[in-house]
C-alpha cells in the first residue's frame, strides 16, 4: 500500500534537510552537536545529572543529532520512495519491485565486502550507513528507470 502522492514533496523536503544537516554534522560537529540537556537549558529547565555507564548507552549529555539525521533520512526517504507518482500503472508497480530487489542486492553484496575488510568503530559507520543506502539506492534505481523508460516511450511515438 503507497502513501499518497503528496507525501513525496514533503519526503523530498525532509531528506535534503536530513542530507545538508548530516554534511554539516561532518563538516563541523562540535558546533552542531545538542543534548536533552541542550534542549532542556534552552527551556529554562535544569540539567539532568546523568552519566553514560561503560558500555555507552544514553545518557542526558549524549549527542542527539545523528539521531535526527538518522529520522530525517529515514522518514524522507519513506516518504519519496513509497509513495504514488502521477502515473501509477502495472508497469511502474513492477519498476517499483525490480528496483527494490535490486537496492537490496546491492546493499547486502556492499555490506558483504564491508564485513571482510572494514573492522573497528569504522565498522560502525559502515552500518550506520547500512541503514539508509538501501532506500537511496532503491530511490536512485526506481527513478533513474522510470525516466530511461519514459524516453524510450517517447522515442517509439
Amino acid at each position: 500500500m503507497l502513501l499518497p502522492r503528496g507525501f513525496k514533496c514533503a519526503g523530498w523536503w525532509i531528506l535534503a534537510a536530513g542530507a545538508v544537516l548530516g554534511i554539516l554534522y561532518c563538516i563541523i560537529p562540535d558546533s552542531m552537536s545538542i543534548s536533552i540537556n541542550d534542549i532542556r537549558e534552552l527551556f529554562g529547565a535544569g540539567r539532568i545529572e546523568t552519566k553514560a555507564d561503560f558500555l555507552g548507552h544514553f545518557s542526558a549529555d549524549s549527542d542527539l543529532m545523528m539521531t535526527l539525521i538518522g529520522l530525517f533520512m529515514v522518514v524522507g526517504g519513506v516518504f519519496v520512495g513509497f509513495s504514488r507518482n502521477k502515473e501509477d500503472d502495472e508497469f511502474i508497480e513492477q519498476i517499483r519491485y525490480e528496483s527494490l530487489l535490486l537496492s537490496i542486492y546491492v546493499n547486502s553484496i556492499a555490506l558483504v565486502v564491508c564485513l571482510l575488510f572494514v573492522w573497528g568503530l569504522s565498522f560502525v559507520a559502515v552500518m550506520f550507513c547500512s541503514l539508509f543506502s538501501v532506500l537511496c539506492i532503491f530511490i536512485i534505481c526506481f527513478y533513474i528507470r522510470v525516466l530511461f523508460n519514459k524516453k524510450s516511450m517517447r522515442n517509439e511515438e
